[in-house]
């Protein structure tokens, strides 16, 4: 009885690790196939963060976006306080890429990926703020 109990107990390990390297296994494909990318205003402001026209973070410095390598790296950031933006960022690729760069290709998904610096750590971005709207909200307070 005591050999069964024992069998079963190994097997119930064996099986839960596995499971546990399967599910590591699966997030670090997920982040492999995801970046991270850190919004900030040029100002070091408190903003609400658009990125393709849709909020990512509200009334904060900071905003991190996740940026899935499954799309093409072609995003707006938008800086907004209500609805006056303040600063706004065309990152990514835009431009059409040539024919024989594409035949070149290797991944289509490290092609979507945004621009670097070191493998694998956050992307940081600046958005510069517009001079002209920021100084309307200086002379309005006064």
């Amino acid at each position: 009885m005591k050999k069964s109990i024992a069998k079963y107990f190994v097997v119930f390990v064996l099986f839960a690790a596995a499971f546990n390297l399967a599910g590591c296994a699966i997030l670090l494909n997920v982040k492999k196939d995801t970046q991270d990318i850190i919004i900030v205003a040029e100002d070091g402001g408190v903003y609400d963060f658009y990125v393709d026209n849709s909020i990512v973070c509200r009334n904060t410095d900071r905003c991190v976006y996740v940026h899935s390598k499954g799309t093409p790296c072609q995003h707006t950031f938008d800086l907004k306080r209500g609805d006056d933006i303040y600063g706004t960022l065309f990152y990514g690729y835009w431009e059409e890429k040539s024919t024989l760069a594409k035949m070149m290709s290797v991944s289509k998904r490290e092609d979507n990926a945004c621009p670097e610096e070191w493998e694998g750590e956050a992307i940081h971005v600046i958005v510069e703020i517009d001079p002209d709207i920021d100084g309307r909200e200086d002379s309005a307070a006064r």
